[in-house]
Formats: C-alpha cells, structure tokens, sequence
C-alpha cells in the first residue's frame, strides 16, 4: 500500500463509527492485510490519532484484523493518554477556578473544549498537548499575572521572549500535567481583522461555569489552527486530528453559515472542507464549487498522489515561509521597540549564535570531538 492510500485509509478510518460506506470500505482491505503497518503507525503518531484510531476500531469490532503486537501497543498509548486527559480536565477546572475568582471569564479552545464538552464517545480519542484559552485584550495582561501568581512559570528559559501576537509564552506549573496557552488573538495577524474575540463573543457557550466557542466557530478555530496558522493553505495539506475534530462537531452541526461571515478566509474554509471531503470519503458537507477550490483541491490529490514532489514542494514554501517571516522581523524592530528588542537579544544570544554556526557546519555539535 502506498504513502497515499495509507493515509486515505487511515483518514476514512477516523470515520467508521459514523459512516457506514467507510465502514465496509476499511473492514475489507483490513481481511485482504495489503496494508504497511510501520507506515500505518509512522503516519497515525506523527498526526496524534493513534488513541482515536483504537478507539474507532473497537467500537467498531476490528482490531481482530490488526496485528496483536500492534493492538497491544495502541492499547497502551490509549490507556496512558485516558489517564493523561482525566488530569488535564482537573487542571481546566482548577485554571477556570482560579481565573473565574479573579472575575475572568476564559473561553476554553481546542482540545480543552472539546474534552469538557464531552465531544468523544471516549476521552482518550484526542490527545491534547496544551491548554489553550481565550480571553478579551483588557483581560490579557491580568490572566498571565493572576496564574503567574498560582505557580505558573513561563516554560521557556531563555531569558527573552518573541513578541507573538496571538498568544502569552506557555505557562507551566510543576503540580500540573500541561502547559496553559492564554490566547488574545486566535489566528495570525494577517486575518486577525475577520476571527477575533469581538467576532465570537456574543455566541459564546456557557456550561456548567465554563465558556466555550459556539459550535461554529469552534469548526472555524479547528480549520484555521491547521490551515492559517500552521500553514496547511500554503502547504495543501490536511492535519488529520484538526480534520477529526471538525468532523466531530459537524455530524451535529453539519451547516458551513459561518463562512460567509467571513471575507479572506472563507475561501482557506472552502478549500478544507473539499480536501477533507477527498480524503475522509464523502461525508455530507457543501461547499463553494469555485475555480479557486477546484484549483486547491486538484493540486492536494496531486501532491497527496506524490509523495517526492510533495517533499520539495514542502521544502519551497518552508524557504518561502521562512524568508517572509523574517523579513516581517526586521521591518518590524524598525518601527516596534519590542521586536527590536527581541532581535538584538537573539542576536547576541551565544547559544542561539552557536546553533547557527553548526547548522552551517562551521562548528560541530558540542558531543562531538
């Protein structure tokens, strides 16, 4: 089995719980075994589905067609990340605590939101890395004090920090199992105009004393995570846990109104949902048949078909990526105290120095002689 159709596999298998052509689909190329399982668990770690994959082939009665090795091993990394997501609730819980007695109200994103709400049959299909949350600008400032002052830390030990604009360095606390994101901003500066907190505050969801995204705007966040702000536009491809979660919230909330609120970022909306729709099989979700999506969505087969040329696609719009973005560094320190402060910092940093120097192969790692 080929790169591709591993991965189409393994997408259409995130939804044989709830689409029965899926369903009979996989059943019979796991009885015909032409499957590459080193490639299967390569893919399934890299995309953090591995937990979401067991538990779709157990409800469904098909991990007998799996190797044992392998159901053992899918098993543990299930049981580890149930137990691993039960101390992440509490942690959220005692996050919301502490803002909430501080007359904060956080907006709970992501993986946070979608194990408080209860979105997975079993709370060990997502793993989860960070507790992302959102608050107002005014609330900004106060939120990373307040936790700072409930013995948080920042992770990062580097003395200085890159001023982002979406969101405070992480926060870890060492009584706690993850690190705490406070958002200000949900999505990268060049969009931020259109998916902001003005946007989303007024559809806001409150459960139980916890504030979440409306259902969807919580399916926007999952598109823009992957696709805006970690470049799956540019790159064209697809986060298969991203991809889950939207597939998730749209078997309920299956309409797509939400993007036509939305000016610049409907079309990134448009051209996922028709990638997703290739790769997850068709699950009943509509969108703009436009030139530009037909276009997106010719060139994701393409790339999906060709795994070389995806390579050196990938490795140009990295270089792409990288040289605008530091070019938006240097033009920025000209006008912004804080870049430019950041930059000299990075730039007389001796270990950032030295990192460079052996990524150009003028000195050699310090293990080595």
């Amino acid at each position: 089995m080929t790169k591709s159709k591993t991965k189409l596999f393994i997408a259409k298998s995130l939804t044989i719980s709830s689409n029965f052509k899926n369903y009979k689909e996989i059943k019979e190329i796991l009885k015909l075994q032409d499957i590459d399982w080193e490639l299967f668990v390569k893919i399934s770690t890299d995309q953090l589905i591995m937990p979401a994959l067991y538990c779709n082939y157990k409800r469904k009665k098909l991990l007998k067609y799996l190797p044992i090795d392998l159901v053992t091993y899918m098993q543990k990394i299930t049981s580890l990340n149930r137990k691993r997501n039960l101390e992440i609730i509490e942690q959220i819980k005692n996050v919301n605590r502490i803002l909430r007695k501080n007359s904060i109200n956080p907006i709970f994103l992501k993986g946070a939101s979608n194990l408080m709400l209860g979105l997975y049959e079993d709370i060990a299909e997502r793993m989860v890395g960070d507790i992302d949350l959102l608050v107002s600008k005014d609330e900004f400032e106060y939120s990373v004090k307040i936790l700072l002052e409930n013995n948080y830390h920042k992770v990062s030990k580097i003395g200085y920090d890159f001023p982002t604009f979406r969101h405070y360095p992480r926060l870890f606390s060492d009584d706690e199992i993850a690190a705490v994101e406070i958002h200000k901003e949900m999505v990268i500066q060049k969009y931020a105009h259109e998916f902001n907190y003005g946007f989303i505050k007024n559809d806001v969801i409150h459960k139980k004393g916890f504030s979440f995204l409306s259902f969807d705007h919580q399916k926007a966040l999952s598109i823009f995570s992957d696709q805006i702000n970690d470049y799956g536009y540019n790159y064209n491809t697809v986060n298969l846990k991203n991809a889950y979660d939207f597939l998730i919230i749209s078997r309920d909330h299956p309409q797509i109104d939400f993007a036509f609120s939305l000016n610049k970022l409907r079309t990134p909306i448009m051209c996922y949902i028709a990638s997703i729709n290739y790769l997850f099989g068709n699950n009943g979700l509509n969108y703009e048949n436009s030139v530009r999506v037909n276009l997106f969505l010719k060139r994701f087969k393409f790339l999906l078909r060709n795994p070389l040329v995806y390579k050196v696609h990938s490795k140009i719009i990295s270089l792409q990526l990288f040289f605008s973005d530091r070019s938006k560094i240097i033009l920025r320190s000209f006008q912004n105290t804080e870049y430019r402060d950041w930059l000299i910092k990075r730039l007389l940093d001796k270990k950032w120095q030295r990192e460079k120097l052996v990524q150009l192969k003028i000195k050699k790692p310090e293990n080595q002689d």
